[in-house]
C-alpha cells in the first residue's frame, strides 16, 4: 500500500477553488492494488479538484492504454482506456457512498484515497470480452497456435456411451 501513498489527498488543509492533480499509471499501480486482471498499463490520470464550502468536486480524465490476456488465446491484448468521470464528494456524519457519482465522507477525516476511484474507473472502462479484433482479412488477431490447439482439443471429445444411450431415450408427456 506504501506504493498508493501519492493518490491520498489531505484536502483539510486545501483553499477553497480549484486544485489539479496528475498521476502516471503502471503495472506497479495494479500490483500495490492488487487487481490481477490487468498486467501492465500507460495511463495518464488527470484530476481536477474543486473544493467548496461543504463538497468537493472531482473532474478525472484518463487516458492511455492497458495491457490484459486474451480471453481466447491469452496472448497479450493492449486496449485502449478513454474515460471522463465526474464525482462528488459532500461530507457528512458517515462515510457512504449515496450514487454511483455522489459519495460521502465524515465530517472528521482529513484527507481522500482516490487509488480506489481510478482502478474502479479504469476497471469499468474494460469490454466484457476482451479478446482481438479480427484482421484485415476477416481472421482473427488471436495467436493460430493456439486457437489451432484449441479446435483440436474440442474436436477430440469422446463421448461415454452411456450418455449415448440415454440420447436416444423417448420421454412422453
Amino acid at each position: 500500500m506504501n506504493d498508493l501513498k501519492e493518490f491520498s489527498i489531505p484536502f483539510k488543509g486545501l483553499s477553497i477553488g480549484v486544485h489539479n492533480y496528475k498521476w502516471e499509471i503502471s503495472h506497479k499501480f495494479f500490483e500495490a492494488i492488487d487487481n490481477s486482471e490487468i498486467d501492465d498499463a500507460k495511463i495518464e490520470v488527470i484530476l481536477d479538484l474543486e473544493k467548496q464550502e461543504r463538497m468537493m468536486v472531482c473532474n478525472l480524465s484518463i487516458t492511455g492504454s492497458i495491457f490484459v490476456k486474451c480471453d481466447r488465446c491469452l496472448d497479450n491484448l493492449e486496449l485502449p482506456v478513454n474515460s471522463e468521470e465526474n464525482l462528488y464528494i459532500k461530507f457528512g456524519a458517515e462515510s457512504e457512498e449515496e450514487t454511483e457519482d455522489v459519495l460521502i465522507i465524515a465530517e472528521s477525516e482529513y484527507q481522500i484515497d482516490i487509488s480506489r476511484l481510478i482502478n474502479e474507473f479504469i476497471t469499468l472502462s474494460l469490454p466484457l470480452k476482451k479478446v482481438h479484433s479480427s484482421g484485415k482479412k476477416g481472421g482473427s488477431g488471436c495467436n493460430k497456435e493456439i486457437i489451432s490447439k484449441l479446435e483440436e482439443l474440442s474436436s477430440e471429445k469422446k463421448v461415454d456411451p452411456r450418455w449415448e444411450k440415454l440420447k436416444n431415450l423417448k420421454l412422453e408427456k
